[in-house]
């Protein structure tokens, strides 16, 4: 059985990555340090001013990147991937994963582009921007757009999760979830491609992955 480079990723799929990639970056940064401000001195309040507006540029971005994200799994003509993310397809699947990463099983089946473990995962991470940014939008105190006044539109996030204080927690543990995330995610994509020889991990740079043939 031999291997064959595959176009996996078009410079669209790979640009709406990057820029997600990006924007979690800055969110964490801008995150822990509006958290824990560890700047001090005369420029502390300007500091803290332009790390609100930058991570408010990528509480935008990453809204943005899933919606275009969105867009492209149900209208790309590169490759519409949504039957991928078919919840009841993947947990019917999920299973045969499992045994395979907890060294039950040598081998597990051939999936498309997405195992199902991978892509429960991708649509939980889809579900933890969402609660993210209605959290982050009720804490927001100024206008969302120019002209929504957020915290009056996200009071019911606060009412929901009893209280803004709450809010703020929960808005802090899923910075937490989302770096889990990305470290498992690196970790995984860098192993399969050690394993595989199947070049996963630089895939997402150059769109070329090694696939088997028959």
């Amino acid at each position: 059985m031999a291997n064959e480079l595959k176009y996996e990723w078009s410079l669209a799929y790979r640009v709406e990555h990057w820029v997600r990639v990006i924007a979690i970056a800055v969110l964490v940064f801008t995150g822990f340090y509006i958290h824990w401000p560890f700047i001090t001195g005369g420029a502390e309040g300007a500091v803290m001013s332009w790390m609100r507006f930058f991570h408010s540029v990528a509480a935008y971005a990453l809204v943005l990147g899933l919606i275009v994200r969105v867009y492209m799994a149900l209208n790309s003509t590169f490759d519409r991937d949504w039957k991928d993310f078919s919840i009841t397809k993947n947990l019917k699947d999920l299973p045969d994963m499992l045994a395979y990463y907890l060294f039950v099983n040598d081998t597990h089946k051939d999936y498309r582009k997405y195992n199902p473990l991978q892509a429960l995962a991708y649509l939980f991470i889809a579900a933890l921007i969402i609660f993210t940014t209605l959290t982050g939008a009720a804490l927001y105190k100024g206008n969302a757009f120019g002209f929504i006044n957020a915290a009056e539109s996200f009071r019911w996030v606060n009412t929901m999760l009893g209280g803004e204080s709450y809010t703020r927690i929960w808005h802090f543990l899923s910075m937490w979830v989302f770096l889990i995330f990305v470290g498992v995610h690196v970790y995984m994509s860098l192993l399969q491609a050690a394993v595989n020889k199947d070049k996963t991990f630089m895939s997402i740079f150059t769109g070329y992955k090694l696939k088997k043939t028959s």
